[in-house]
């Protein structure tokens, strides 16, 4: 959560964790891990999504993926807003927000982020080119001849 809002929300205060209000479940299905991605635990969208104010507590320290499903793997709407203070024993919980009571620097922020953004690029892998043993075969005859012609 503190690299999504460096990298998206540079000018917003710091902050020590977030509401999540809404995420875009076109995208697949969301997780988040309180311990630096051991292990991993869904979204309840069912909650966050609906009319009312419930959201996902989360401290900066959480992580946050989706699982890619159906054909939508270009981007991801994201509300939430900031909290200043962590949410200690309620992080990773459910709970109600009131969207009229947040300070200035915790307005709801909407991004629709790219699956990169959200999970993270992955390494790239070096595939090794095939090789036509026919070709290298040949190349080698060549090469044999060629030497033997010289001679």
């Amino acid at each position: 959560m503190a690299q999504l809002l460096q990298e998206n929300c540079a000018d917003m205060r710091a902050s020590a964790g977030v509401v999540i209000e809404y995420l875009d479940t076109q995208a697949g299905t969301w997780q988040f891990s309180l311990d630096d991605g051991q292990t991993w635990r869904a979204v309840r969208t069912d909650l966050i999504n609906r009319p009312g104010h419930t959201g996902l507590a989360l401290d900066r320290d959480a992580r946050l993926r989706v699982l890619c499903s159906g054909s939508n793997r270009e981007g991801a709407r994201v509300v939430f807003h900031s909290v200043q203070r962590g949410h200690g024993a309620g992080n990773g919980s459910y709970r109600p927000y009131a969207p009229d009571e947040r300070e200035d620097a915790s307005h709801s922020v909407a991004l629709v982020l790219c699956m990169g953004a959200i999970n993270g690029v992955p390494p790239a892998v070096k595939v090794p080119r095939p090789r036509n043993k026919r070709a290298r075969a040949q190349g080698l005859d060549t090469a044999s001849n060629a030497a033997l012609s010289r001679a």
